[in-house]
C-alpha cells in the first residue's frame, strides 16, 4: 500500500518472529547472538543495545569486612548457576563474609529448597524496580552475569557427537539464549561495579583485558570471584574500566549516532 515506506523489526527474540521478518526492510537486534541467528533472514542489521535508563555512578571501592555481590535479572539464570555460581560462592563463604543480593521479580528464596542459594552466605532478595538499580544495586561491590542455561550430561555424551567429534571429558558445552546480550553487565559499568560473567558470546566480545573476568565451571567462578573479594584496587580498577567501556561503546547517544547513518542508508537504498 505505501512502498515508499521502509519498515524494521525491532528486537526479534523469537524464531517464531521469521514469518513477518519476510516483509521488513531492516532488522534491529542487540547482540551479537541475535546478529548471528538473525543473518539467516538476509536483511540489512542494525545492532542497538538496550537497557534500563539510569546515570552514572562514580563509585570508590574500599576494604571492608563484607562484600556484597550483586545480581539483577530473572529467576531462570539464578537457577541455571546452580552448578556453577552457587558452589562457588558457598565456597567462598566459608573463607569470606558474603551477602548476595538478589533483585528480581518473585517470590524471595527459600534456603535449602531454592537450588541456586549457596551455603555459607547471607541472601537477601530485593523485588525488582527502576528505584532499585540506584537505591539497591548501586550498593554492591561485584556484580555477577550467570547467562549459559544448564544441560544434561546425556546431551554431553551423545552417541553421535561423541563417536563423531572426538568426545572428551574436559571439552566445554555452551547453551545459551538467541537474545543473550550485554544488557546485564552493561548496568554494572554504569554503576562502576566489576563483574565476573559467564562463558557466552556477549560478555566474551566486551569483557576483555582489565574489564572484568568470564568464567564457567564452579572453580573459574571461585577464583575470579575472590580475586576481586579480596583487592578493592582491582574492583576500582575493574569497575572503571568497565563504565569507560560502556560510555564509549553503549552510551544512547553514542548508538542513537549510529542509528541515524543507518536509517540514512536505509533510505538511500
Amino acid at each position: 500500500a505505501h512502498p515508499h515506506l521502509k519498515v524494521g523489526i525491532i528486537d526479534p527474540r523469537s524464531y517464531r518472529v521469521a514469518p513477518s521478518v519476510e516483509y521488513c526492510d531492516f532488522i534491529i537486534i542487540d547482540s551479537i547472538e541475535m546478529e548471528d541467528y538473525w543473518r539467516s533472514a538476509k536483511k540489512p542489521i542494525f545492532r542497538y543495545v538496550e537497557y534500563p535508563s539510569i546515570p552514572y555512578i562514580t563509585k570508590k571501592h574500599e576494604d571492608k569486612d563484607k562484600i556484597v555481590i550483586g545480581y539483577h535479572g530473572n529467576t531462570v539464570h539464578l537457577d541455571c548457576m546452580s552448578e556453577s555460581v552457587t558452589p562457588a560462592l558457598s565456597e567462598l563463604g566459608e573463607k569470606y563474609n558474603i551477602q548476595l543480593l538478589a533483585m528480581y521479580n518473585g517470590r524471595p528464596p527459600i534456603p535449602g529448597a531454592s537450588r541456586w542459594c549457596p551455603e555459607n552466605v547471607d541472601i537477601r532478595h530485593v523485588p525488582w524496580s527502576m528505584s532499585g538499580y540506584i537505591d539497591e544495586l548501586a550498593s554492591v561491590d561485584i556484580g555477577i552475569v550467570p547467562n549459559n542455561l544448564i544441560y544434561t550430561e546425556a546431551s554431553k555424551r551423545d552417541v553421535t557427537t561423541g563417536g563423531m567429534f572426538n568426545y572428551s571429558d574436559d571439552d566445554y558445552l555452551l547453551r545459551f539464549k538467541m537474545p543473550s546480550n550485554p544488557g546485564r553487565f552493561i548496568i554494572f559499568g554504569k554503576l562502576g561495579i566489576p563483574v565476573v560473567a559467564d562463558f557466552y558470546p556477549s560478555a566474551l566480545q566486551y569483557i576483555t583485558k582489565d574489564k572484568g573476568f568470564v568464567a564457567c565451571n564452579a572453580q573459574g567462578w571461585r577464583y575470579c570471584l575472590e580475586q576481586l573479594i579480596i583487592s578493592a584496587k582491582l574492583r576500582q580498577k575493574m569497575g572503571t574500566n568497565l563504565q569507560t567501556l560502556v560510555k564509549e561503546e553503549f552510551d544512547f547517544a553514542v548508538q542513537n549516532k549510529k542509528i541515524v547513518a543507518f536509517f540514512e542508508e536505509i533510505l538511500r537504498g
